[in-house]
C-alpha cells in the first residue's frame, strides 16, 4: 500500500513556506505522493474552506521544482470548470517538467453555487466530465487529434507536449456515487473516493468489482482520501483513522485488506508543526506495522 499526504493549498495554513515544509518532509519520510485540492471561488455559504485557495496546478508546479521523486496529484480537479484542451496542456506540461510524476485526479463537482458563479451548467456536470475525460485522452495519445462532441469539437491541430515517459498521465476519478464509480471504471485508471469507512467502502466495492469484471479491466487503482488524527481522545468509531495509534493501524489494515492501493492522508492538527510531527509518528511507528 502506498501513502500520500495532502498539502495545505487552502485554509489557514495555505502558505508557500508551509507547503514546501510539508512537501519536503513527506518526501524525506518516504511518502509516495503529494495532493492538492481544487476550487476556483468559494461561495459565502462555504466559508469553512478559508479565505485562501491556491490554484492546484501552480501549487504543484512550485512543489515540483522543490522536490525530486515524489508523485504529484490532484484531489480532485473539477472537470466542468476548465476547458479540457487547456487542462490537457497544463497537466502534460507539469508531467514533463516533473519528469513523469503527475497523477490527475478529476471529478464532476458538487458545489452548485460555485458552478453558478462560474457560469457552468450544474445539471450537465456529469455529461461534461465524461466528455472532457475523452478529450484529454485524445489529445495525449493521438498524433493528429480530432474530436467531435456536444461541448468540444476540434480537428486539424497538433498537441504537445504529450507526457514524460508513459502513454499518458494516469486519471483517477473521484466521487462516491454509483455514477462516479461507473465513470471511474469506464473512463479512468483508478477510483478516488473521500472519507469512506471500511464498511462503506466494502459495500461500494461490490459494485466496482462487478463493473471491473464486465470491462475486463486490470491494474485499476483504488485510492482513498481520509482524515487522520493521532490522539488519545475518545473518537467515534466512524472516524476510522482518528484515535490512538493502535486504532489507526487497525483501520489501515482494514482498508488494505479491502484492496486500497493508495491511501491519501489529511492530517488533522491544531498547528502545521503538529502535522509534521504526526507525519513523523506515522512514518516511524504506524507504517512499519501495516
Amino acid at each position: 500500500m502506498n501513502f500520500g499526504i495532502t498539502l495545505p493549498n487552502f485554509g489557514r495554513y495555505a502558505d508557500k513556506d508551509e507547503i514546501l515544509k510539508i512537501a519536503a518532509s513527506a518526501e524525506e519520510l518516504g511518502f509516495e505522493s503529494l495532493w492538492v485540492s481544487d476550487h476556483v471561488v468559494i461561495p459565502d455559504s462555504h466559508e469553512g474552506f478559508g479565505d485562501v485557495f491556491y490554484d492546484p496546478f501552480i501549487t504543484l508546479t512550485y512543489v515540483a521544482a522543490n522536490t525530486r521523486n515524489i508523485s504529484l496529484g490532484t484531489s480532485v480537479i473539477i472537470l466542468p470548470y476548465r476547458n479540457p484542451m487547456v487542462l490537457a496542456k497544463m497537466t502534460s506540461t507539469l508531467d514533463v517538467l516533473s519528469e513523469g510524476r503527475v497523477i490527475l485526479g478529476v471529478g464532476a463537482g458538487w458545489l452548485q453555487k460555485e458552478f453558478e458563479a462560474l457560469g457552468v451548467p450544474f445539471r450537465e456536470r456529469g455529461e461534461m466530465a465524461n466528455e472532457y475525460i475523452k478529450v484529454l485522452k485524445v489529445l495525449w495519445t493521438e498524433d493528429n487529434p480530432s474530436f467531435r462532441g456536444k461541448y468540444i469539437q476540434f480537428s486539424g491541430i497538433k498537441f504537445s507536449p504529450k507526457s514524460f515517459k508513459t502513454l499518458r498521465p494516469p486519471i483517477w476519478i473521484g466521487g462516491g456515487s454509483d455514477k462516479a464509480i461507473e465513470r471511474a471504471v469506464s473512463l479512468g485508471d483508478g477510483w478516488h473516493p473521500v472519507g469512506l469507512t471500511p464498511e462503506e467502502l466494502k459495500e461500494k466495492l461490490v459494485y466496482a468489482d462487478k463493473l471491473l469484471k464486465e470491462h475486463n479491466k486490470d491494474n485499476f487503482q483504488i485510492s482513498l482520501r481520509r482524515n487522520l488524527e493521532i490522539t488519545d481522545k475518545d473518537i467515534s468509531l466512524g472516524d476510522t483513522l482518528r484515535g490512538p495509534i493502535e486504532k489507526i493501524i487497525s483501520g489501515i489494515k482494514e482498508y488494505k485488506a479491502l484492496g486500497v492501493n493508495h491511501l491519501i492522508l489529511h492530517f488533522l492538527s491544531g498547528t502545521s508543526e503538529g502535522v509534521l510531527n504526526a507525519m513523523r509518528i506515522f512514518s516511524k511507528e504506524i507504517r512499519p506495522l501495516i
